[in-house]
């Protein structure tokens, strides 16, 4: 948490003292600062659900909040150029019904105990949660004064992971031909097998309202899977895919 405080800080003051320096020649050069807070909505799941999930039982997602700070070179009136530091946090919790999939699950109760590799039958409850600081890079294209659209590309490190899960009821068969194995109360942990980098590509628009203050909304669509598939125990390739809706105020 100390590390998170002290980025978030490091991100204003940046965008802050650019913005005290270079306020006025900004007017020269074509140069604006902005500053950017907002929240995440979405999550981190396969492209297309494979066969082996049968169903979605529940969404919620987490406290996804971002903050931003940015710098944006106008070339003429309609084309730029913008670069930034964003911190956001990136998650949700779902609930899903699986059949015959693969996956390593901790058995605390049922007809055996210890871990277990096999293909599952039953319920998940999954949590992700990760920490990014991300560096987004993006060509500026302005409509007129009160609209902008963006779109780029992004690459972003995680600081902190977390990828856990249980199962209320199911069974597992470690092979197609062993004896199934009933579960009652298990639960898994995969955020080991996290890759801490993600890059992917981004798309989105900003409106002012008054003045410099504008709301904004930014697609993201992460092209690596967040599960490293050298190392995960999920036979299920994740990827990030938010949209994230906030103000932002251009100096």
């Amino acid at each position: 948490m100390k590390k998170i405080t002290i980025i978030i800080a490091l991100v204003f003051g940046i965008a802050l003292s650019s913005s005290a320096n270079d306020s006025i020649a900004s007017n020269r050069n074509g140069m604006e600062y902005k500053v950017a807070a907002g929240f995440n909505i979405g999550g981190t799941s396969p492209i297309g659900l494979p066969a082996e999930v049968r169903d979605i039982n529940s969404y919620k997602p987490t406290p996804n909040l971002s903050i931003a700070g940015y710098a944006i070179k106008m070339f003429n009136p309609t084309w730029g150029l913008k670069a930034g530091l964003r911190f956001e946090n990136k998650g949700m919790e779902t609930g899903i019904n699986v059949k015959n999939y693969k996956m390593t699950v901790n058995i605390q109760s049922g007809d055996a105990t210890g871990v277990k590799t096999g293909y599952f039958t039953g319920d998940i409850k999954n949590k992700t949660r990760m920490g990014y600081l991300t560096i987004p890079v993006s060509a500026v294209y302005r409509l007129n004064k009160q609209w902008d659209f963006h779109a780029g590309i992004y690459a972003a490190y995680a600081l902190d992971y977390n990828f856990t899960g249980k199962v209320v009821q199911g069974q597992i068969r470690e092979t197609p031909l062993t004896p199934i194995i009933g579960i009652t109360k298990a639960d898994y942990n995969y955020s080991d097998d996290l890759q801490k980098w993600d890059v992917g590509a981004e798309i989105g628009a900003a409106c002012k309202v008054y003045r410099n203050l504008a709301i904004e909304a930014n697609f993201t669509w992460g092209f690596i899977s967040v599960l490293d598939p050298d190392k995960r125990k999920m036979d299920m390739d994740n990827y990030n895919l938010y949209l994230n809706l906030g103000v932002s105020y251009t100096f």
